[in-house]
């Protein structure tokens, strides 16, 4: 009987803990997240443009979104890939300044 006994703390306890994580998957997300979460969409909606863009074929650049400031990273074969890349970004309706640090190879 002593393997039985130790099967069913066993389970309880594999139980319990799985109704922990569940009880964590709810928890409600706080202001500040949900607003780093849509900056968090916003630089991907940026990086889709520059990623549709035909005369940025090649390059590799990054978009950071911090409120209504873009920083741009990465790289590029011209300066005009490089302009071109600004250029798309101040496009953007939430854009107000573009930080640029695009490095022309």
């Amino acid at each position: 009987m002593p393997h039985y006994h130790w099967f069913t703390q066993w389970r309880v306890r594999s139980l319990l803990l799985c109704a922990l994580l569940v009880g964590c998957t709810n928890s409600p997300i706080n202001d500040a997240a949900r607003l780093a979460q849509q900056d968090t969409f916003a630089a991907v909606q940026i990086k889709a443009r520059l990623l549709e863009a035909q005369e940025l074929v090649g390059a590799a650049i990054d978009v950071d979104l911090n409120g209504d400031h873009a920083m741009l990273s990465g790289f590029v074969e011209t300066p005009q890939q490089r302009g071109r890349a600004e250029a798309i970004t101040r496009e953007q309706d939430n854009v107000k300044t573009v930080e640029n640090n695009i490095i022309v190879k």
